[in-house]
């Protein structure tokens, strides 16, 4: 997960630096103008950083280990929208995109899975497991966009992504679904045709959740979700 966020980091970097180089003279914001759909393929990963506190009751509070679970997987979707001139060189899109792929599978006896001494040691805490999947992650966005050569563009994204939530084993209390914040950047090359190559970096932080009631205890696992994304998308503007 961290060299997800590095290699996110490096990207940001590099297409801040292509924009100081740029020239801006010979853009056009009228080349991106209308409707446009396209799909995108990528990878992803998901993170949970929390907390497990062991309770005896719910006014009790044992133990409590830290740590992060996650995983990584390839991602498709979709993405539609609008892009809307605001002068020569400027426009602002707005749209929806979808994920298909599940997007992060969380499982383990929880006291295994949050403790930072030591990951194999099953004696602190409850036996049972949970798995925790969320899936179908759909979005809605503004994404402020600058033209700065002929047919190219960079623009950043931000958003609210909404994502299926499901908790199976011996725990309870999770939400149905997910609601975060989505922050990306990106660049778009468009052929005179109207069909362009979209990569974009995205970073989307969740709402925090509760798991209570693992193995029929009091135990309570409470964490922070995260979702970084990269993808390269093939579409066309109408």
């Amino acid at each position: 997960m961290k060299a997800l966020r590095t290699k996110l980091s490096t990207y940001a970097i590099a297409l801040l630096i292509s924009c100081g180089l740029a020239t801006p003279s010979i853009a056009g914001s009228g080349e991106f103008t209308g409707i446009y759909g396209a799909l995108w393929a990528g990878g992803g990963g998901a993170e949970i950083d929390g907390t497990h506190t062991a309770r005896d009751d719910t006014t009790n509070p044992g133990d409590i280990t830290s740590g992060q679970v996650g995983g990584i997987v390839p991602l498709g979707g979709y993405e539609i929208g609008f892009n809307l001139p605001l002068g020569d060189k400027f426009f602002i899109g707005i749209g929806h995109s979808w994920v298909q792929s599940g997007v992060a599978t969380l499982a383990r006896g929880v006291d295994n899975a949050t403790s930072t001494e030591n990951s194999d040691d099953t004696s602190d805490g409850p036996s049972g497991s949970f798995h925790l999947t969320a899936s179908d992650l759909r979005s809605v966005f503004i994404m402020p966009s600058i033209s700065i050569f002929d047919n190219s563009a960079v623009y950043a994204k931000f958003g609210r992504t909404i994502a299926d939530l499901e908790l199976t084993g011996s725990a309870s209390g999770a939400p149905n679904n997910l609601t975060g914040d989505t922050w990306a950047i990106g660049t778009i090359a468009m052929t005179p045709s109207g069909i362009f190559v979209k990569t974009e970096g995205a970073f989307t932080q969740f709402d925090d959740i509760n798991i209570v009631g693992i193995a029929g205890s009091n135990s309570l696992v409470e964490g922070n979700p995260d979702v970084v994304q990269g993808t390269i998308a093939l579409g066309f503007k109408f």
